[in-house]
């Protein structure tokens, strides 16, 4: 028998493999032989697949993981065996994937031939608010209907980051609080591309409340991904393209910073983000003077303008 896992929501998936070999070792009573592999990462290990059964086991199971990131001999391998696996009486298959490519060949064979066959999407904005209450509950977490609200928001259908999150607020971490420091940060990222002049001092502020300059750093090269992808989108007329995993809010807040930025200006921004990141990883100056050099530079480039 085959079963068939796969989908971008991963947390689900492999909470769902979890509860299948739980119930399989329920029902076995102990008598279960596990096998597990990584088809990616160890590809000559299916060949081995159902050929490792224990000999006071009734029924084996296989998990199979990354299947469609084999390739060669060991694919064309799985790809012959699915008909059979499929049809035994004494070997269960569970084939685990992320998000698959379209027109994966192995994929549609299982499709095919698995007895039970699961596609785990990300869920919508409701249904990700129902996990949250749900995931609060069983974690015994009493949360507010505002803190939930941003949960969501930061995160979307990231279902490992709300986990992580929801562990720390069980811990005594407040949401609300974070929001306050991301929307500082947000400020100062926000400031350093559009008011630079403004910049100095936001930055000032984050550094003397505790931010380290490293994380700083991190956060100017995710936002200028996000400009830098915007502006494309916006030049060639591809921005929903460009936009597509992004907040609505954040493109249309990077298209119209986009209207007065050129390329040079762009590529001058992320060369000198790079020297900042350098010197700071490699010792050449000591943290923070790398971020504030490189935030007085965008002062003075657009006072040069």
């Amino acid at each position: 028998m085959i079963y068939f896992l796969h989908g971008q929501d991963t947390y689900r998936s492999r909470q769902k493999l979890h509860e299948i070999i739980a119930a399989f070792r329920e029902k076995a009573g102990g008598m279960l032989n596990v096998m597990r592999v990584d088809a990616e990462e160890q590809p000559d290990a299916v060949f081995d697949v159902g050929r490792t059964g224990s000999l006071f086991a009734e029924k084996e199971l296989v998990v199979i993981e990354r299947a469609s990131g084999s390739r060669g001999e060991a694919q064309e391998y799985l790809e012959s065996r699915v008909g059979d696996w499929a049809k035994s009486k004494t070997l269960t298959v569970i084939f685990w994937e992320g998000e698959l490519k379209n027109g994966d060949g192995l994929a549609a064979i299982l499709a095919k031939a698995a007895a039970k066959a699961q596609e785990f999407r990300p869920l919508p904005a409701v249904a990700v608010r129902r996990w949250i209450a749900a995931e609060a509950a069983v974690r015994k977490i009493r949360l507010a209907p505002r803190e939930a609200d941003i949960l969501v928001a930061r995160f979307g259908s990231d279902l490992w980051s709300l986990s992580n999150e929801l562990w720390k607020i069980r811990d005594g971490w407040s949401v609300e609080s974070a929001q306050a420091r991301e929307e500082n940060v947000w400020a100062f990222t926000d400031a350093f591309f559009k008011r630079p002049r403004s910049a100095f001092r936001a930055l000032t502020r984050l550094l003397e409340s505790g931010h380290e300059a490293m994380y700083l750093v991190g956060a100017l090269a995710s936002a200028l991904r996000a400009l830098t992808r915007v502006w494309w989108g916006a030049r060639t007329g591809k921005l929903k393209k460009a936009g597509a995993g992004l907040h609505p809010f954040v493109v249309r807040k990077n298209a119209e910073l986009a209207r007065n930025l050129t390329l040079d200006s762009i590529a001058r921004c992320y060369d000198r983000l790079v020297a900042a990141d350098v010197e700071q990883k490699t010792g050449v100056l000591p943290p923070p003077l790398p971020l504030v050099k490189l935030v007085l530079q965008r002062r003075q480039s657009d006072a040069e303008r």
